[in-house]
């Protein structure tokens, strides 16, 4: 869910009210551990920082502005829940990147028409996708479905979207040079590979 909707679940934290200009110039540690307490001008603050990349993330893998808002949505749910379980919180952008890759990435498997966007990571930089291995997997293994799905496409397609939903959050370049292919045809081959595994005995019944 947004930040917005966690306004029932993230109460202010007891105590002290946090002044605007202070929760502005706090480090990325200090503002996470205080939503994750229930500070809900962190919350507000998490969103300012973050909420563009994640709809940037999810309108990159291929979704409508109105799947992207949802997927950011369900992204902020994963953070409320698994946020704790992030080691290093320098790491928080790239968590949040991947998380919302994967989210949408789960999404376009459901929808039958997708939107081709360049690589999402490339207008936040170098600095907003360090690698989040050390930090909690968004979601650990595939599901059992998912993972029969996979296992039906050909080879480079099934690798092109492990590469897209993996924890370092490659970027089109990356995943490109990995699959020896021109970063122009990363895009179209994603869509292929979404097609693909909506029609899947596995996902084909609950992509309807």
């Amino acid at each position: 869910m947004s930040t917005i909707s966690l306004r029932s679940t993230a109460r202010p934290a007891n105590g002290t009210r946090h002044h605007t200009d202070s929760i502005h110039s706090s480090t990325i540690e200090d503002v996470l551990n205080r939503a994750l307490a229930s500070d809900w001008s962190a919350w507000k603050e998490l969103e300012r920082r973050y909420g563009s990349l994640l709809l940037h993330t999810a309108r990159g893998v291929g979704l409508s502005h109105s799947d992207a808002f949802d997927v950011a949505q369900q992204t902020w749910l994963r953070l409320w829940q698994h946020g704790g379980q992030i080691r290093d919180p320098q790491c928080l952008p790239a968590w949040l990147a991947a998380t919302a890759r994967r989210e949408g990435l789960r999404v376009a498997i459901s929808r039958k028409r997708y939107l081709l966007y360049a690589d999402p990571t490339t207008e936040h930089g170098d600095g907003q996708r360090a690698a989040v291995v050390d930090v909690y997997p968004a979601d650990g293994e595939y599901e059992p479905s998912t993972e029969r799905a996979l296992a039906r496409l050909p080879g480079r397609y099934q690798r092109l979207i492990r590469l897209l939903m993996s924890d370092s959050c490659p970027s089109y370049l990356e995943i490109a040079e990995t699959l020896n292919l021109p970063i122009g045809s990363i895009g179209p081959m994603r869509m292929r590979a979404l097609q693909m595994l909506r029609r899947t005995p596995e996902l084909a019944t609950a992509a309807r």
